[in-house]
Order: C-alpha cells, then sequence, then structure tokens
C-alpha cells in the first residue's frame, strides 16, 4: 500500500551547526534595511504591551523616519519590524527618546539544509513498514531515546490529547509525511494543523515554501516526529502522538534563522494561545567563524534582539506557553561563557524558558551540549554518536517519507516538549473557548520534579533537575529516583 521511504542513516556532528551571517542579508534590494525596533513601555497584567507612545503615534514616527513597517507586534510585545533605505533611520529613531532599543535584523545559519545533508551520501533503503513481530510502529525498535525516558509505557497511560497544541518554531513540518497521518495513510486525518501554521520568513530568492507545512528543510520535520509522530503502524512515534502539531515557520531553507521571525513566531505562540512551544534553534558551533551563540547587552544589535524576545517570550507565557529550548552545542558553561556573563544563549536563557541539555545514549552527558548552573532546568536525551550509528543518535522523521539519525540540543528539546505536551494533556482543563488550559508554571513544575536524578545528588551544573520522564511525568510521581550513569566530565573542571 506504502512506497519504501528512505531511511537516513545521518549522524550529523552536531545537529545545530551554524556559522555567523552578515547582517543585511534580509534587505529586498539596493541598501534597504530589516530593523527591529523595540519601544519603552512595560507589559500590562492582561499580557498586552503599554508603549510610552500611541500605536498612531509610533507609526507616524517610522513613517517619518523613512521606514515601512513590515509586523506591528505593538499591542503584544512594543515591538515593530521595519524595513528602511534611509541611512539615518536608525539616528532618527533612537534620537526620539521613545525607542528604547533598535538593531538590524540578525540572521545565523542554525543548521544546514537539506541539500547539503543529503549530499553527505550516507542514504540507505529501508522500509518504514518493515516486520516487527507486531510490536508497535516498524522502527520503534531503534527508538533508543523514547526508550531512556519511558515514553511507550507513559503513552499507554496518556498517548497525548488532540485539543493539546505543540508549536514547532523551525523550518517547517512535512505535513504530508505519512508519520503524522491515523494508520499511515495519505487519506487518514494528520495531526499537523495546516491552517493555523504561519510563515514568518522574509520572502525572497532561495528562502523556500510559504507553505508552513512544507518543511524549507529537514530540521522541523525532524524535530516534529519526536515530538509527535503518530503510532500508526508505519516508522516511529513520538512522545506524544495524539497532540496536535502547529508549524511555525523561523528558519529558511539554507538553515538561516532570523530575529526578526523568531520574534514574531514567539508572539504568534501566545496569539494562538498553543500549550507548549519548541525552539531548537539560536545555537553555533564554531566561535572562530564569528559566533552568534551569545547575545550580549554591550551590542546594540543584539540587546534589541534579546528584549524583543525577553517580552515576546514574557506575552507568550501570559497567554498559557510553555517554551522550551535547546541550550546550544558549544559544550560550554553557560553560567560562565568565555564572552563574559553579560551575554546569553537566546532564548534558552531567558526566563521561563525551559532549557534542556543533550543525553546520550547511556545518559552520559553529550560532549557537545551546553550546561551551566542556573541554566541547565532538565536533561534530555540527543545523541552522542557517530555518522551512521543509529544506536547513539536520535531516529525522527524527515521530508518525503524519509526518516533520519541526526544527534544534538535541538533532539533533546523536543523530547522534554513532548513530556510537557503530554502533562497538559493529562492534567489541563478544558477552557469555554475549547483551549486546553495549564499555567506554564504548573507544567514546569510538574516536568522537573518528576525527573530521574543524574550525576550529583540533587540539582548540579550539568543535568539540571535530571532526565525527563514521561511515565513519572503523567502519573506526577514526585518519588526521589536516581539512577547510575557516568559523571559529567566538567565537575573535575
Amino acid at each position: 500500500m506504502h512506497k519504501k521511504a528512505l531511511f537516513f542513516s545521518l549522524a550529523l556532528a552536531l545537529a545545530l551547526g551554524a556559522v555567523s551571517f552578515p547582517r543585511g542579508r534580509s534587505a529586498a534590494s539596493g541598501n534597504q534595511q530589516t530593523y527591529v525596533v523595540v519601544f519603552s513601555g512595560q507589559q500590562a497584567a492582561d499580557g498586552s504591551f503599554l508603549m510610552v507612545v500611541s500605536q498612531a503615534a509610533a507609526l507616524s514616527l517610522l513613517s517619518s523616519a523613512g521606514g515601512a513597517v513590515r509586523a506591528d507586534l505593538s499591542s503584544q510585545i512594543g515591538v515593530f519590524v521595519v524595513e528602511s533605505t534611509n541611512p539615518f533611520f536608525m539616528d532618527t529613531l533612537l534620537s526620539s527618546g521613545f525607542v528604547a532599543e533598535l538593531g538590524e535584523d540578525d540572521g545565523w545559519k542554525a543548521f544546514q539544509s537539506l541539500e547539503e545533508v543529503m549530499g553527505s551520501g550516507a542514504l540507505a533503503d529501508v522500509d518504514p513498514q518493515q516486520e516487527n513481530g507486531g510490536q508497535g510502529d516498524p522502527l520503534e525498535t531503534l527508538q533508543w531515546s523514547m526508550a531512556q525516558i519511558r515514553a511507550p509505557q507513559a503513552r499507554a497511560l496518556q498517548p497525548g490529547w488532540r485539543a493539546v497544541d505543540v508549536g514547532i518554531l523551525d523550518t517547517g513540518i512535512d505535513a504530508a509525511h505519512l508519520d503524522f497521518h491515523d494508520a499511515g495513510d495519505p487519506e487518514g486525518l494528520t495531526n499537523v494543523d495546516c491552517a493555523r501554521g504561519r510563515d514568518f520568513i522574509p520572502l525572497g530568492p532561495g528562502i523556500g515554501n510559504p507553505d508552513p507545512c512544507v518543511d524549507n528543510g529537514f530540521h522541523g520535520t525532524h524535530v516534529a516526529g519526536i515530538v509527535a509522530a503518530q503510532a500508526n503502524g508505519f516508522g516511529v512515534v513520538g512522545v506524544a502522538p495524539d497532540v496536535t502539531l502547529v508549524p511555525v515557520k523561523v528558519c529558511d531553507a539554507a538553515g538561516y534563522c532570523y530575529a526578526s521571525a523568531v520574534i514574531a513566531g514567539i508572539t504568534y505562540a501566545g496569539d494562538a494561545e498553543l500549550d507548549v512551544v519548541n525552539m531548537s534553534f539560536f545555537v553555533d558551533d564554531d566561535e572562530l567563524l564569528g559566533s552568534t551563540e551569545f547575545k550580549c547587552m554591550n551590542d546594540a544589535t543584539q540587546r534589541a534582539f534579546r528584549r524583543a524576545v525577553e517580552r515576546a517570550i514574557a506575552y507568550a507565557r501570559s497567554r498559557g506557553v510553555t517554551p522550551v529550548a535547546a541550550l546550544g552545542n558549544s559544550d560550554t558553561d553557560l553560567a560562565n561563557p568565555p564572552s563574559g556573563n553579560d551575554c546569553e544563549v537566546i532564548p534558552a536563557e531567558v526566563a521561563g524558558v525551559v532549557g534542556t541539555m543533550a543525553l546520550g545514549s547511556q545518559s552520559e552527558k553529550a560532549s557537545y551540549s551546553n550546561y551551566g548552573v542556573g541554566d541547565t532546568d532538565v536533561a534530555a536525551p540527543g545523541g552522542n554518536g557517530t555518522t551512521g550509528d543509529c544506536s547513539t543518535t536520535v531516529l525522527s522523521t524527515f521530508p518525503g517519507n524519509a526518516y533520519g539519525c541526526i544527534q544534538g540540543t535541538s533532539m533533546a528539546s523536543p523530547h522534554t516538549t513532548g513530556v510537557a505536551a503530554l502533562i497538559v494533556s493529562q492534567f489541563g482543563t478544558l477552557g469555554a473557548n475549547g483551549d486546553v488550559q495549564m499555567l506554564p508554571s504548573q507544567v514546569e513544575s510538574y516536568l522537573q520534579s518528576t525527573t530521574i536524578d543524574l550525576g550529583l545528588e540533587g540539582y548540579d551544573l550539568c543535568f539540571g533537575n535530571g532526565r525527563v520522564d514521561a511515565l513519572r511525568a503523567v502519573q506526577h510521581d514526585t518519588a526521589d529516583a536516581s539512577e547510575a550513569n557516568p559523571p559529567c566530565p566538567e565537575y573535575s573542571e
């Protein structure tokens, strides 16, 4: 009935590899530049934002400075995304006294493109319907990461609730993939909500498809499969297969992400009142190439970006969103970064975000994973192996009914997101507007109090509160539980 799919045996050295990106790439032509404009003001109790000037006055100021508004996020977070060819645009706005922060739109290559991945040459044919003794989905036996967090046992009690919405802020999701369809049938119902999906990537050559349900690359589809590939007798199974996925594009076909797109994407998650969002981006692996991993307050552009993201996260949380993010892949102690404590990985280090570090198949700290006291909230499987070894890297969906094994904190974060989605499914309540309600602070508490303690006793710099455990989470089992494992090498530093 189904065509044979390709299984990518690709354990990328680092799933979130990145290089710096020259500012101004988002310019449509000539010297046109995109700016993130952060107006002064404060967030109101209801989550809305009160600027020091009215929206009309702000729009008038932007226009008089030679700006054209591309995105108006003023009512939610007091931010505008603006395009201008005026070389004095920044000076004009900053002299007004109403603008708190202003920076050129920032972009960075967060992960490889699909073409780069396929060009690796590590392809092998595998049938995602291969015989599995009638036990579960055919490739489920290769999903060591799901076994590590006891996802199969949790799913037997709570597979997720379709009313629970999980936003995947990434490159989009291949909604046509059979593993997102009931019974693996292309005519069956899908758990990907394309109608509420959004694309915030600027249009232009090589940017990608504006349809949020067509993946610009592969990364979003891989992340989405970890969260919620359906238990349909085809391929793999996600942590929470019965929840709804909402694709929100913030990264383009080449693997570049944009500050303006991310800010708009997080804000939209609040507007749509999504329950949980996954953010597997904002990291860089090679600081010699001009790393953009850390956003520093002494840089005007990076400061504007940080402030806007912080507001967007606060707004999303006020609307019931639990944000989860990858801590990054540079093996850095985030509590003591080389660039100084004035610099942070964004959004993982923003207050209210569940920062996730990566584990290998034996629950050891992945060699690449960032860590740090006050920054590592939880640990989750992300892989810690070599190319082609799916026993040590994470298997999930790829576009075109394909599958791939890759690794990174990019893969750890959606395992945490899936567990958070199960918590909301199990303990959330249906509001009058049909939206599932559970306070983000309560989701965090349930998530962190049900972990398995690893490494040093109690909270520690390497594993944070411990490894997420899906079964304990859906049972809200907060009894002390620990597991012996190889120590984190960073303890001795």
